[in-house]
C-alpha cells in the first residue's frame, strides 16, 4: 500500500511514527501520477507531499500485475492506482485522487466518501480497509489457530460451487443459484452488506492448504456457518463460531446472537448448546427450525468460551 499525504497532515495522523512505514521520495512516484500532481499542485504543495510505502501482509493474493520493479532501490512502483490511498487535506486533492481512480480519505470538509472527524483517528488497518473497499478487494476479517476468515470476492465463486457440491453440504442450507444469478446476487451483497454493515457471510480458508473449507459469519444478529464434510468432527466449526461470537461482541452493538437450526441437524444443535446457545422454540409451526439464542454482552471473560 502506498500512502500519499502532505507533511502537515502527516504530523497529525496516528500512523506517522509507525515502525512499518518507510518514507519514499515524492519524485519516485510513477509518471502519470507525478505529471498530474505537477500540473495541478503548486510547487510548495508538491514539495510538502510525503509518500509512504507499507508492505501488504494480506492473506488475499492481489493481482501480480499491480506492481513492477524500477530503478529506485527496493521501491515497488505501482502500475495500478489500486495500490494507493491518499489522505487528502482539501477538496482539490480529493478531486485529483478521483480523476486518477485513487482511494482517498480525509476530514469531512474534504468531501471524501470515507471521512474521519480527525486525522488522529487514522491507523494503518483503517487505511488498508478503505483502499480495499474502494478497489473491490475483500477484507481480511481475522484468523483462528487453523483458519483464515475473509470476505468473499467474485473470483471465489468457482471454489464456492465446489464447496456446495460436496456431499451433505446443502442438506440444511439452500443451494446456490445458477452461476449468472449468483454472480449478480454476490455483487449486490458485497456492495450493500459488506459495504454498508461491514460484516456478513464470510469465507473460511485452511491456513495449512490455503483452500476454501467453509462459510461463516453474521446476517445481522443471526450467526451461520458451514464446514466442508471432510473436516467434520475435527473442531473446525467450534473454532470458527467462537471467533464469530467474539467478533460480534467486540465489533457490533448486538446484545445477543441467534442461530436458526433444523432440529434434524443434530450436529448443529449439539454445537449451539456447546457454545452456550439455548433453545427459544420453533420460529414457525410449519418449519422444523428452532431459534437458539445467546447473550454476548456483559459476560465475564472466563465465561466467553
Amino acid at each position: 500500500m502506498i500512502i500519499i499525504i502532505d507533511e502537515a497532515s502527516a504530523k497529525l495522523a496516528s500512523f506517522y511514527y509507525h515502525d512499518e512505514l518507510q518514507e519514499k521520495l515524492y519524485g519516485a512516484l510513477p509518471g502519470k501520477l507525478l505529471d498530474e500532481l505537477q500540473k495541478k499542485l503548486s510547487d510548495e504543495q508538491q514539495n510538502n507531499l510525503c509518500v509512504y510505502e507499507i508492505e501488504n501482509n494480506s492473506g488475499y493474493t492481489e493481482s501480480a500485475d499491480n506492481t513492477a520493479k524500477a530503478n529506485t532501490g527496493n521501491l515497488r512502483i505501482p502500475k495500478a492506482p489500486a495500490d494507493y490511498i491518499w489522505i487528502v487535506s482539501n477538496r482539490q486533492q480529493k478531486q485529483i485522487a478521483d480523476s486518477l481512480g485513487i482511494a482517498s480519505v480525509g476530514e469531512p470538509q474534504c468531501g471524501t466518501r470515507y471521512a474521519v472527524e480527525s486525522l488522529a483517528e487514522l491507523d494503518i488497518e483503517y487505511l488498508e480497509r478503505v483502499r480495499r473497499r474502494y478497489n473491490h478487494i475483500p477484507w481480511d476479517i481475522g484468523e483462528t489457530d487453523r483458519c483464515l476468515i475473509r470476505e468473499l470476492s467474485l473470483s471465489d465463486l468457482p471454489a464456492l460451487y465446489e464447496l456446495y457440491d460436496k456431499p451433505g453440504m446443502t442438506d440444511f442450507v439452500e443451494q446456490l443459484y445458477d452461476y449468472e444469478t449468483e454472480l449478480e446476487y454476490q455483487k449486490a451483497y458485497i456492495e450493500n452488506m459488506y459495504g454498508f454493515y461491514e460484516y456478513g457471510m464470510w469465507l473460511v480458508f485452511s491456513k495449512e492448504t490455503g483452500k476454501l473449507i467453509g462459510r461463516a459469519g453474521l446476517e445481522h444478529d443471526e450467526m451461520g456457518y458451514m464446514i466442508a464434510p471432510e473436516l467434520w468432527n475435527q473442531g473446525y466449526a467450534t473454532e470458527v463460531c467462537r471467533f464469530i461470537i467474539d467478533y460480534a461482541r467486540e465489533n457490533t452493538d448486538f446484545e445477543e446472537l441467534y442461530c436458526r437450526i433444523d432440529e434434524k441437524n443434530t450436529a448443529s444443535v449439539r454445537l449451539a448448546k456447546k457454545l452456550g446457545f439455548t433453545n427459544s422454540g420453533h420460529m414457525d409451526d410449519d418449519i422444523n427450525a428452532s431459534i437458539y439464542r445467546k447473550n454476548i454482552k456483559n459476560i465475564k471473560n472466563n465465561e466467553k468460551h
